[in-house]
């Protein structure tokens, strides 16, 4: 017997079974399954936004590295003869490790100079890149 003769067993005729079109068609995605847009307070915050680890790199010139260093020299941490300028040196490094180990003393965690985001937010670099508006 083919199953378009077969009687059906089921007791309500709201739940579609397994054979039926509508399980075989796409359905749209839900509220609940699409990904909310990234908060917009972090393009208003006076900050300079975490650049990530990958951006500390030898021959990189920057206004961030530039204002990141300010920040070092006027926190004290600046103890080299290299000038606090836009392009990452070994001073840059330095300078950085050694605010990393006032924030994280008796080998706590990284103080390997190359900033990571808890440090950043930390030492509260100025905003020196445009704030990109985003439309929703």
């Amino acid at each position: 017997m083919s199953r378009l003769n077969k009687p059906d067993t089921t007791d309500s005729t709201d739940i579609p079974s397994a054979s039926t079109p509508e399980e075989t068609t796409t359905r749209p995605a839900t509220a609940a399954a699409t990904p909310e847009p990234a908060p917009a307070a972090d393009t208003a915050s006076p900050y300079e936004p975490y650049p990530g680890a990958h951006f500390f790199h030898g021959g990189r010139t920057s206004p961030i590295v530039h204002a990141m260093a300010r920040r070092l020299v006027q926190e004290g941490h600046w103890n080299t003869t290299q000038p606090a300028g836009p392009d990452w040196t070994n001073g840059h490094k330095r300078a950085f490790g050694a605010f990393q180990h006032t924030l994280r003393p008796k080998e706590g965690g990284d103080v390997s100079g190359i900033p990571d985001e808890v440090a950043w937010d930390r030492l509260q670099v100025p905003r020196v890149s445009p704030i990109q508006n985003r439309e929703i």
